[in-house]
Parts: structure tokens; sequence; C-alpha cells
């Protein structure tokens, strides 16, 4: 069971390049784009406390292999508060793309930056990197077994602790699973854990150190999946198991967040076939604390919209959805962001950004009074922000305590010394039909 998520999208950071328009009481305050020769692609953003940026994603501008092709490499851009270039690193691993949506993700912590995604190494382990404020790599780590291990989301304790998920072909009876690993603040490993038969995609922490989790289980054996939910304590033991299901398929590939009062909200893909066509709708599910369900949302156009980042205000617990659309914006395919109520029951605004070419929206964070968005274009500015007459609906899915085992396992983590670089990327749109990475920051 492997769902195709492959796709190759770039992102762009775009700034100070006049935008057409604006949304209902939505301002533009600063766009900026970031790459080299060839394709960037951001998969995700952090936000820290002084409003700074992280972008992280995968470049093959900036190192070739023996043969001199361009070899993938993560990238990790910071922004500072302005929206302005403050520094650039790849790391000097090889990594490669197509695994899923959100290949690389980063999070801000304890004063640090973590990233995690995928080596190379050993046919595909996990790789988790821990970098200062500043720029500087402080450690490595590669994590898994003797076959395919991916890493798709990090999340971040209070005191350092790193936790990373994704999925691992190299543990479990099932010979697939979605792994859980705890790193401390040295880059110790602490626990490894495995839920069998499930494949991993997201991973937040809540104020009270909880760990929750979230990947997808089989229904079938005709393709068709649902969304798993897992909560555990910070030692790894597991305290609920929920699967959510609602069409032929749902998934968090566009991940998770935890609210201050430790529920927490999913976002991803549903699919509903409706007059012969099953589109992708954007998902929004938000469950309780104890693993019940608060709501469930879609976000459906006329044509496809796919959810890519969520995140959760600290002040007043409202949702802000970072993804794709075909059915709103500038162009045939647009980034949007949704903004509604803790309850689910509003949809407070709703706006796209784009050109008349390609955007791919990647993350989404808050900081103050403002919102970061990371995207993806081929296209040369101007580009739009527009107001998008979007509406929510409720996909009427329903959610049950789950099977399953969750059990330890004997990956190896390895410090692999590859080290960092720092890349000549530009903050100039470089066109030639790549895709250049990039902040789209937005007043509240």
């Amino acid at each position: 069971m492997s769902r195709d998520l492959g796709i190759l999208i770039t992102t762009i950071a775009l700034l100070v390049v006049p935008a057409r328009g604006t949304a209902r009481g939505q301002t533009l305050l600063t766009q900026t784009t970031w790459g080299g020769a060839g394709n960037d692609v951001a998969d995700a953003i952090a936000i820290a406390p002084d409003g700074s940026s992280y972008v992280v994603g995968m470049t093959d501008s900036f190192a070739v292999d023996q043969f001199g092709t361009p070899s993938n490499r993560i990238f990790l851009v910071k922004f500072a508060a302005d929206g302005s270039l403050a520094w650039q690193r790849i790391w000097n691993g090889t990594t490669v793309s197509g695994l899923g949506l959100r290949r690389f993700e980063v999070a801000f912590g304890a004063g640090a930056v973590y990233v995690t995604g995928v080596s190379t190494n050993n046919q595909n382990d996990a790789v988790l990197l821990k970098f200062d404020p500043t720029g500087a790599l402080i450690w490595e780590r590669t994590w898994g077994g003797a076959a395919s291990d991916a890493a798709f989301d990090v999340a971040v304790g209070v005191d350092g602790s790193a936790y990373i998920v994704g999925t691992t072909t190299s543990f479990g009876a099932s010979s697939f699973g979605l792994f859980v690993v705890k790193f401390d603040s040295a880059g110790n490993l602490l626990w490894q854990k495995v839920f069998d038969g499930a494949e991993g995609d997201a991973v937040g922490v809540g104020p009270d150190g909880s760990v929750y989790a979230a990947g997808t289980v089989p229904r079938d054996q005709l393709g068709n999946f649902d969304l798993l939910a897992l909560k555990i304590t910070s030692a790894g033991d597991l305290v609920w198991q929920r699967t959510y299901a609602a069409g032929t398929q749902a998934d968090p590939r566009g991940g998770l967040a935890v609210a201050s009062d430790g529920s927490v909200v999913i976002a991803g893909v549903v699919m509903i076939p409706k007059a012969g066509v099953t589109p992708n709708a954007a998902l929004i599910v938000k469950l309780s604390a104890d693993g019940n369900l608060v709501f469930d949302k879609q976000f459906a156009g006329k044509n496809s919209e796919d959810a890519a980042g969520v995140a959760v205000t600290p002040d007043d617990g409202t949702i802000y959805v970072a993804g794709t659309t075909s059915s709103f914006g500038a162009g045939s395919q647009d980034a949007f962001v949704l903004h509604l109520l803790p309850t689910g029951k509003k949809l407070l605004d709703a706006v796209t950004w784009g050109s008349a070419n390609f955007e791919v929206g990647a993350g989404v964070g808050v900081s103050g009074a403002t919102l970061a968005l990371a995207a993806s274009t081929n296209g040369p500015p101007p580009y739009s922000l527009l107001p998008a007459a979007a509406r929510l609906s409720s996909p009427r899915g329903t959610l049950s305590i789950s099977s399953g085992t969750f059990g330890v396992v004997a990956g190896v983590a390895a410090n692999p010394g590859f080290g960092a670089a720092t890349p000549n990327g530009s903050t100039t749109f470089g066109g030639g039909g790549f895709f250049d990475a990039a902040l789209v920051r937005i007043a509240r």
C-alpha cells in the first residue's frame, strides 16, 4: 500500500514586488523569490517569536553529481521579520524529490531550527538537522533500517527534544509503518516506535508535552484509505488512536497544529465521488485533546483543492490553512489561505495568491499581526492577492477507535557528517521554465 503523492513543485518567497490586488481586508506586505538556475522547491515554513521566517525545501540549483547532473539538496532559507533575506543554507548530503507533497519540514523551538527530510544514505534514511538562528549547523542525524525510511514532519518540545514522523519499510509485520522517533536536544536517540500497517505524515507537540501524530491506514484492497490520528506521551506510550473516514480517501498531507487547549487540527485531502468524478478537496479535521471529533470541513471548488499547511493562532485559536487551488485565483493554479473560527462554523476569510502561470501553496505560519505563506511559482511577477468566493461544507466523515500495534523497533541513528554550505541563491526570479522558492507576507 503506497499512496502516489509525487509531484514536483518549487517555492517562492516574493519580496518587494507590487501586487495587482488585495483581498477583502488583507494587505500584502512583502513577497520575495529565492533560487538559482534550476528548480528550488519550498515545502514548509516555520515562524520564530521575533517574526523571522524559515522556509525549507529541495533545490537542484547549487550542486551536481559525478556526471555533472544537477543534484538534489535540502535548503533552508531565513527571512527577517521584514521579509528580507537573512541567510541561506544547503545540506551537503544528497536527498530525493517526488516522495510526497510534503517532502521536507521545518520547526522552530527552544531557540533552534529543526529540519527533517530524506537522505539517500542506506537506501533512503530519515534525516534530522539542527541549526541555530544564525544558520550554523549544530548537529545532523540519519535514522532507519535496512530498507527505505522517509521523514515527513518534525516537531519540537519545550525542552528542545525533537520528534520526527514518517513512513518506514524497514520494520513491522506489514513491511511498512508510521514511525515516531524522539531525539533529545543534543541529538541523542531517546525512543523509536512504529504503528504497523500505516503511513506517516504529520506530528505536533501539545502544551503539556503530549505528542500527536497523523498518517493513513488502508481501508480495503481497492486503494482506499483513512486518516489515522495518534496521541502519545512524551515517553512514547500510546494514549489513544483514532481513524477518520470520509469519501473514498482521506489523508493528513497538510500536517497538523496543536492549539493551546490541547486540541489538534489536521489538514489534508478528502476524495468524495461526485457526478462520476472524484476530485481532491482540502480537508480540515479538528479533534479534542481526548480524541473526540470537534468538526470536519472541506474546501471544495469546481476543480481540485489540496491542503499543504495548517497553523493555529495562540491568541484566539483561529485556524489558518494553506494549499493549492485550481478553482479560484488569477491563473490555472494558485496558492490559497483559509481563515476559520476555532469551532469551524464560519469561514472568516479566503484568499488566493498567484499569477497567470502556475503556483502551489506549501505552508503557513502566524506571528503577531503577520501571516506568512510559503508558495511556488514558475512565472514572473506581477502576482495578485485576491479574494476567493470559497465556502466550507461538511464531508460527513466518521471517527472511530482504530486497531493496530505501536511497538518498539531497533532503527539506527548516525551522524552522517556531511555538513552544510552557503549557496549563492538570488531573490530575483530566475525564470527559464524552472521554479523559485518564496515567502509571501500578509497583514492579518
